[in-house]
């Protein structure tokens, strides 16, 4: 016997299959790609000590889904390889970088899904830097390069969230969807030749 279904629940499975984690997360992949460079930016007191330069490779997002509000918390990891100019030194540093981000969504008129994220505080980022050599280290702490490249991921991170192509991906158009896979979607149940009209034959 076929069970009835409030709306409510209806929509509430319907949002969960449709914004499963997995399926989140692969879209944060594909949106944000595998490579970025930073810089060159000023480093140390002033930002005149030095210029630092930055590549990235952005590693799998991974995270679980808040309890307060629809919507995910997001753990994005990052492998930095950071270069300080000095002017008459060339110091190299390597990062391991997780970003916090918070995921929320919002359902709009007429039937849109609208994503929030919000960027991390700087102090919230996690972050752990090994230098290549002992003066390296040294420089680290005087020039006060983990705030600095703290400070400078969260900013990249605001300008990738304003690129054309992330505003696009947050916004889910449901209606248009539907529109445009109405035809494979009637496939599947309507009938597509005199075959399917047949009565089933009976033992």
């Amino acid at each position: 016997m076929t069970q009835a279904l409030g709306y409510d629940e209806f929509g509430m499975r319907f949002m969960d299959l449709v914004l499963h984690r997995d399926r989140v997360m692969e879209s944060i992949n594909r949106v944000l790609g595998e490579e970025f460079q930073l810089g060159p930016i000023g480093a140390g007191p002033g930002r005149k000590v030095a210029k630092a330069t930055a590549n990235g490779t952005f590693g799998k997002a991974y995270g679980e889904a808040l309890t307060d509000v629809v919507g995910y918390e997001v753990n994005l990891p990052v492998d930095v390889a950071f270069h300080l100019d000095l002017g008459v030194d060339m110091l190299r540093f390597n990062a391991k970088v997780v970003l916090p981000l918070r995921l929320t969504m919002e359902l709009v008129e007429p039937l849109t899904i609208l994503w929030h994220i919000s960027p991390p505080d700087p102090e919230d980022v996690v972050m752990e830097i090994a230098a290549d050599t002992r003066r390296a280290t040294v420089l680290q702490k005087v020039t006060g390069l983990d705030g600095e490249l703290r400070r400078f991921i969260v900013r990249f991170v605001d300008r990738e969230l304003e690129k054309p192509h992330v505003r696009k991906a947050m916004k889910i158009d449901l209606v248009t969807l539907i529109d445009n896979a109405w035809e494979h979607i009637a496939a599947q149940f309507m009938p597509n030749g005199p075959e399917d009209r047949r009565t089933p034959e009976t033992a």
